[in-house]
């Protein structure tokens, strides 16, 4: 059987020994326990076992699996993108998707939010849009193409979850996303 997200998280957690580690030893350690590759299959057999909601959870992060509406136009995509929701829209929802972002600019963003999400505090679109990092996460999301239920990460599993590579670009590499996410942010 697949490990499942929550495997990961535990099996990390325990190497910390309840210790307050550097990020750059959380990231060494993912780098040993996650495999590079996580495969779509078992991101999928993941969301399944951990994700009982079937509409998004605001104000903390989200995994599930999406297939945009107009692919076809669209430069690159994420499948499986990693979003907090900030605004209700008709029809689907408004989210930041941490993907677009490379691990260090992730963490520098999730700095500047975890504050408001450990003050009960809604993150809505008036709060977050005054960070310059938003702009290239910011995406819309309509419930009719999302494919899985949605995987609720805990406030406390963000940080971790968030250095975790599980994108899944479709038409660039991650690399070629994450340069262009730097453009925007000129």
């Amino acid at each position: 059987m697949a490990k499942t997200l929550d495997d990961y998280l535990k099996e990390i957690t325990t190497l910390a020994g309840g210790r307050d580690l550097s990020t750059t030893w959380y990231r060494e350690q993912i780098r040993k326990v996650v495999p590079k590759r996580i495969q779509e299959g078992t991101l999928r057999q993941m969301i399944r076992q951990g994700g009982p909601s079937t509409r998004p959870i605001y104000g903390i992060m989200n995994l599930f699996y999406y297939m945009p509406k107009y692919e076809e136009t669209l430069p690159y995509y994420d499948t499986f993108p990693l979003v907090i929701p900030i605004k209700r829209l008709p029809g689907g929802f408004l989210g930041l998707n941490f993907h677009y972002l490379s691990v260090p600019l992730r963490i520098k963003l999730m700095e500047k939010l975890l504050p408001m999400t450990k003050e009960n505090r809604i993150l809505g679109w008036n709060r977050v849009s005054k960070f310059r990092l938003v702009k290239p996460c910011v995406k819309r999301y309509l419930m009719k193409q999302v494919g899985t239920r949605f995987l609720m990460i805990p406030d406390a599993d963000m940080p971790l979850v968030n250095m975790m590579p599980l994108q899944r670009f479709k038409k660039e590499s991650y690399r070629k996303v994450h340069a262009e996410s730097r453009r925007m942010l000129r």
